[in-house]
C-alpha cells in the first residue's frame, strides 16, 4: 500500500542503512527480503534495531530473487528493483551507497540512470534515488557516528556478514573484511568467527589495490588497517 512520506530510507540492518538512518533524520524505513541466503541474519538485525530505536519500519516479503544470487552473493539488479519498491511509497529514495564502491547499481550515476528510467513511468511524481554517502567511505561514515557518541552497542548490532552459518560476523567474506576495515579504523573492536584480515581474498584486495583498481581513499583506508596484522609488501 503506498504511503503517503516525502522519502523512504532502504534498510539492510548493516551499519552502512544503520547510521544513515541517523544521519538522515530518522525517516521510515524499508526492508525489503529478497530471500537471499543471508536473509534471515539480515532481518534479524532490522528487527532488533527497529525495536531499540524505534524505527518507523515496513517489511515486504513478496519479493524472491534467491534464483538469482550467484557465487558471491551479487544479484544482479536488486538495488534497481528495490528503489522500484521504495518508490511506491515515497518520491526520495535512499539507497545507501558509498563512496568507492563498486556495484554497478549503486553509484552516483546508476542512481540518475534509476531517478530518470521511473519519470518515464510516473507522471505524477518525480522519483529521486539517492545515497547520502556517495562522498564518503565506511571508514568516515562510522567516523560520524562515532564522533557524535551514538550508541557503540546499536552500531555492533548490525550484520554485515554473507554467512548464514553463523548468528555474528563470520570475518571470511568480503562484507566482513569491508566491515571491519571501517571498525578498525575507529577503534571499534568486536568478535569474528575467524580474523578478517586472515581472509583467504584479502591477498586478492591487496594486489588490486596496489594497481590502482579502487580510489585512493578506500585503498588507504583498508591498508591503513592491514599493515597492522600482517606483512603488506
Amino acid at each position: 500500500m503506498k504511503q503517503n512520506y516525502k522519502s523512504i530510507l532502504l534498510f539492510s540492518g548493516g551499519p552502512d542503512s544503520f547510521i544513515a538512518w541517523h544521519y538522515l533524520h530518522r525517516p521510515p524505513a524499508l526492508f525489503i527480503n529478497a530471500h537471499q541466503s543471508y536473509a534471515a541474519k539480515e532481518l534479524r538485525a532490522v528487527r532488533l534495531l527497529a525495536r531499540r530505536n524505534r524505527i518507523e519500519l515496513h517489511e515486504d516479503h513478496s519479493f524472491d530473487l534467491s534464483r538469482w544470487e550467484e557465487k558471491n552473493f551479487y544479484i544482479p539488479y536488486r538495488n534497481v528493483f528495490f528503489s522500484m519498491i521504495g518508490s511506491l511509497y515515497a518520491p526520495t529514495v535512499y539507497l545507501v551507497g558509498i563512496k568507492g564502491d563498486r556495484v554497478d547499481d549503486n553509484n552516483p550515476q546508476a542512481t540518475k540512470w534509476m531517478s530518470k528510467f521511473y519519470a518515464h513511468f510516473n507522471t505524477h511524481t518525480a522519483v529521486h534515488v539517492t545515497s547520502p554517502f556517495y562522498s564518503m567511505s565506511k571508514s568516515q561514515i562510522v567516523a560520524w557516528y562515532v564522533r557524535r557518541r551514538l550508541p557503540l552497542g546499536d552500531l555492533l548490532a548490525t550484520r554485515s556478514c554473507y554467512s548464514k552459518a553463523t548468528p555474528g560476523q563470520c570475518g571470511a567474506c568480503p562484507s566482513c573484511f569491508r566491515r571491519w576495515v571501517a571498525f578498525e579504523n575507529n577503534g571499534i573492536k568486536e568478535r569474528y568467527d575467524s580474523p578478517p584480515w586472515e581472509w583467504l581474498g584479502v591477498t586478492g584486495y591487496i594486489r588490486k589495490m596496489k594497481a590502482g583498481a579502487y580510489d585512493r581513499v578506500r585503498t588507504r583506508e583498508t591498508l591503513n588497517a592491514l599493515k597492522k596484522y600482517r606483512d603488506i609488501g
